[in-house]
């Protein structure tokens, strides 16, 4: 009987340290249903490109998650200021995403699916020139926290995540500006966003959702975006004729 449990915690505890196995992809949007979208009426016959974002991110990522494994340690933890750089979250591996690329195809896709201009595309830049205006974009922070629940047991702590104890949490947090310009760089809009939200984890449930919480933010964060841009083109619309 003795063989059987030691090995159902080494199994446990290799779980644990791979992260279930699991690596997760930024996909945008999570529902295009749930995206705004304006009327015929609110559309300009611009045309506008949106350039890779800047990216001004921290590049400190801290990996303490094998810190669970101390006896009456409650939890081990991660943070990281570049989650697409780091290859240890509480049940992924990795997280697949170029946040300077990603986020600015994303916003090109919220800003098509409004309506408000006649042709949104994303460029790396040699297309700008057929554009009447452009968007570009600050990243100043997209961190991940995340913690692993022990309970001070160490190794045998993922026990009680079978009898529905919870795994753990993830907490995502996303801040970034944006400024619409003119060809002669005029600035006609600008907007920022400083969004976070976290997750409690089960073994049962959300697990892999460790960064899916960065979806979420910039999908609601785009269609409060789009609303103050369609109030700017209402207000002026001397500005985007």
């Amino acid at each position: 009987m003795k063989n059987y449990v030691n090995v159902f915690l080494i199994a446990v505890f290799l779980l644990v340290l791979t992260g279930c196995g699991t690596t997760a992809k930024f996909v945008y949007p999570a529902q295009m249903s749930s995206l705004v979208q304006f009327d015929s009426s609110h559309v300009t016959n611009k045309k506008l490109a949106v350039l890779p974002f800047d990216d001004y991110r921290s590049d400190d990522n801290n990996c303490m998650f094998p810190m669970y494994l101390i006896p009456l340690m409650p939890f081990g933890w991660g943070t990281y200021e570049r989650p697409d750089a780091a290859s240890m979250f509480l049940s992924l591996v990795s997280y697949d995403i170029t946040p300077t690329e990603d986020l600015a195809k994303a916003t090109a896709v919220s800003i098509r699916h409004s309506n408000l201009f006649k042709d949104v595309f994303f460029t790396m830049g040699g297309e700008k020139d057929n554009a009447d205006l452009v968007l570009r974009g600050r990243i100043k922070i997209m961190k991940y926290h995340g913690k692993m629940f022990s309970y001070g047991l160490s190794v045998c702590g993922p026990i009680l995540w079978i009898f529905g104890a919870p795994a753990g949490m993830s907490e995502n947090r996303l801040t970034l500006e944006l400024t619409l310009s003119d060809k002669k760089g005029k600035v006609l809009w600008d907007w920022s966003m400083d969004r976070e939200e976290w997750i409690v984890q089960w073994l049962y449930s959300r697990m892999g959702h460790d960064c899916k919480i960065f979806t979420n933010i910039y999908q609601s964060g785009m269609n409060d975006a789009l609303s103050s841009l369609a109030r700017k083109m209402r207000e002026h619309p001397e500005l985007f004729k």
